[in-house]
């Protein structure tokens, strides 16, 4: 089950490269519960698809081809580590942004990830899922 967890992922970062945040939701249940970097002064948790919408905004409406390179995908048991760079431009001024960005999915089911956790590390991802959080 673990495979078919990292390809959960896989697809879900390609749909969302491709089509942005309504194809990633359609891979993505309605009762998803996202946690930003916890550096984040906004909000602590974002659920459902609105607030998945809400967070990815704060992003779409600052940045310009904003997105996600996958760099690498690991099984993490119950979790999968998603190893990304989150990329883009800033509006207006087109200047690149690039940050290393740790994902880690969890809670799946029906072929989808119901809860993501952001990290503003590789490491920080890795060592929460050695944790067990």
């Amino acid at each position: 089950m673990s495979q078919e967890n990292v390809e959960v992922v896989r697809k879900s970062l390609e749909a969302f490269n491709l089509g942005g945040i309504e194809a990633l939701l359609r891979l993505t249940p309605p009762d998803c519960v996202w946690y930003p970097v916890a550096e984040w002064l906004e909000d602590p948790v974002y659920r459902g698809h609105d607030g998945a919408r809400k967070l990815v905004a704060a992003f779409t409406d600052n940045f310009d081809d904003w997105g996600w390179e996958v760099h690498e995908i690991r099984d993490a048991g119950t979790r999968v580590v998603a190893l990304t760079e989150m990329t883009g431009r800033i509006k207006e001024t087109g200047v690149p942004i690039s940050q290393a960005i740790g994902i880690v999915s969890s809670e799946f089911r029906d072929g989808l990830a119901g809860e993501v956790r952001f990290f503003l590390t590789w490491q920080q991802a890795l060592k929460a899922v050695r944790r067990g959080e």
